[in-house]
């Protein structure tokens, strides 16, 4: 967090108030093995109402209306005498009493437990950035997709780092054969002149690398082979469609080895340098595969994709407010009618204003007369 986070980049206090950024979700059809995780902070959530059914008159007389769902919430906050920016994720379910708190009451998430990085592990959030150098996901450091993917088949078929690093330390380098064997034995000689060497048939060696798991993360590379040749190139050297494809390759094993029933999948521009073909293939796969979709576009063939009760339109005034509106379409509008124009419905959504003309002679004229004005 920094500065920038804040809306209008306000974060210093005014007056007795402090600004803080909070963030609520409400996080339904949980796997069984997730209440049982999560018990003491799951609510009874209603559909009819959008609002949890605890609320309600009579609520503890229909305990088992509705279904369980947990609330969790973040906060991000301004600390003036610590002069630095905190932030973290709570179960936003029990909270205690402003008299329970006492002192602890200016805290961030006073009265709450933290939402740890275990705890989200049981609800299956994959988010594929915007920024997709490769970098993160594709390395092996901790936090990385593929460090993700090694963690969880390593649940499954027992430590994958070890076998690895006994691989390495197996590899000869100086044999008998190798020219890097003279040299060795011309400097465990000069060495041996002012250092006392252990009684070892070879106290010098040569080895690939320092065979611990933090020098493994940094030198292992993915490798892949550039089409439609064969030679296999380090990640960092493809395109950035052809990144963004393999993180996206990445999410969806991590969502098999999750179970993608429970899984909600994020994507922001999942469109970046990729044609409009697998534009579609792409989020085909999500919408059917996943327990759930959410995808920022600016491009027609991802938005056309989705109906229009599932489409929420961004957008910001003057002021820079944020603000958001569904797509309604008018009453009596024929289904098949927004079928066969998905296309320029999409395109519609993402414009600022839209032209309606009477016929094709119209809609070729008009944009020829606007490059001429232009």
């Amino acid at each position: 967090m920094d500065e920038h986070d804040f809306y209008g980049g306000c974060y210093q206090p005014v007056g007795e108030e402090l600004p803080e950024i909070r963030l609520e979700a409400v996080l339904t059809g949980l796997s069984p093995a997730a209440e049982r995780q999560f018990g003491p902070h799951l609510r009874r959530w209603s559909d009819e109402t959008a609002d949890f059914a605890d609320l309600e008159p009579g609520a503890l007389e229909q305990a088992d209306a509705g279904q369980w769902c947990l609330p969790v919430v973040f906060l991000g906050r301004y600390d003036p005498q610590e002069d630095d920016f905190f932030g973290g994720t709570f179960f936003a379910h029990p909270m205690k009493t402003e008299d329970a708190l006492g002192e602890e009451s200016s805290e961030l998430g006073a009265g709450m437990r933290p939402f740890t990085r275990e705890d989200k592990r049981h609800c299956g959030f994959l988010y594929l950035r915007p920024n997709r150098t490769g970098n993160r996901a594709l390395s092996f450091q901790r936090g990385s997709l593929l460090d993700t993917v090694v963690r969880l088949e390593a649940d499954r078929g027992g430590p994958l780092w070890e076998k690895t690093l006994a691989d390495v330390a197996a590899v000869v380098v100086a044999d008998e054969e190798s020219g890097f064997s003279k040299i060795r034995a011309e400097v465990t000689e000069r060495i041996g002149r002012f250092v006392g060497l252990a009684a070892h048939p070879d106290p010098v060696d040569l080895r690939l690398s320092e065979a611990t798991r933090e020098h493994l993360r940094e030198t292992l590379r993915l490798f892949v082979a550039t089409q439609p040749g064969t030679h296999a190139v380090p990640f960092n050297r493809l395109s950035t469609g052809t990144l963004n494809l393999l993180v996206f390759a990445l999410l969806t094993y991590i969502a098999e080895l999750k179970g993608e029933d429970s899984v909600i999948f994020a994507m922001e521009e999942p469109e970046i340098a990729l044609p409009a073909h697998a534009q579609r293939r792409l989020v085909d796969f999500v919408t059917q595969r996943m327990g759930q979709a959410i995808v920022t576009s600016h491009s027609p063939y991802v938005i056309d994709k989705f109906d229009p009760a599932q489409i929420v339109v961004l957008g910001r005034d003057e002021s820079g407010t944020l603000s958001s509106s569904p797509v309604v379409l008018p009453q009596g509008f024929k289904p098949k009618q927004y079928a066969t124009n998905r296309r320029q419905f999409a395109e519609a959504v993402l414009a600022r204003a839209v032209l309606v003309v009477e016929g094709s002679t119209e809609a070729d004229l008009v944009p020829a007369v606007a490059d001429v004005l232009e």
